[in-house]
C-alpha cells in the first residue's frame, strides 16, 4: 500500500498545482515575406506606336527585326520597323503550310497570319498559324499575336 501511495502521490500533488498556475505567456512571432519581384517588362510588340517592339542586341541595321519567341501578324512583320519584305513573309507562309500556296503564291491573307519569331540576328520567322479570320495583337491580348477565329490547316 505504501509503494501504491508513492506512485499517486506525486500526481495528486502535480494535479492541483498545474490548475493553479496561469497560462505560460507566448512570444508571437512575425514572419516578413520579402516583396514578389516586379512584372516582366519584356512584353511583345503590338500594333500600335505605344508599345515599342524589341531590339535585337546590337542591331543598327535596317534589315528585318524581331524579338526571339515573340508571335507576330504578318502585317506587324512588313511594318512597325521590323523591316520584313512582303515576299519574305510569303515564302514563311508558303514553307509552313504549302497546301495553302499555289505556285508559291499564298491563297488566304499572309498579313492575317501569326508567325513566330525564330531567330534575331539574323532575324528570320516560321509559320505558327494561317488565319481563318483577323489576327490580333493588342493590349486585351497581353500583345500575344492570335487568331480571333480557328486556324485554318490545310
Amino acid at each position: 500500500m505504501k509503494f501504491y501511495n508513492i506512485l499517486l502521490g506525486p500526481i495528486l500533488l502535480a494535479g492541483p498545482g498545474l490548475t493553479w498556475m496561469a497560462p505560460i505567456p507566448r512570444a508571437i512571432t512575425t514572419i516578413s515575406l520579402p516583396a514578389p519581384p516586379p512584372p516582366l517588362s519584356d512584353s511583345p510588340p503590338s500594333s500600335t506606336a505605344s508599345a515599342p517592339a524589341p531590339s535585337p542586341s546590337g542591331s543598327g541595321s535596317t534589315g528585318p527585326k524581331c524579338g526571339k519567341g515573340y508571335t507576330y501578324c504578318g502585317y506587324m512583320l512588313t511594318s512597325n520597323g521590323h523591316n520584313f519584305a512582303p515576299t519574305d513573309i510569303s515564302k514563311a507562309y508558303c514553307s509552313g503550310l504549302s497546301e495553302l500556296c499555289a505556285n508559291g503564291k499564298p491563297k488566304t491573307d499572309v498579313q492575317q497570319a501569326v508567325f513566330v519569331c525564330m531567330n534575331e540576328q539574323p532575324s528570320n520567322v516560321e509559320l505558327l498559324c494561317a488565319c481563318s479570320g483577323k489576327c490580333r495583337n493588342d493590349a486585351e491580348s497581353n500583345f500575344i499575336a492570335h487568331c480571333d477565329k480557328p486556324c485554318i490547316n490545310g
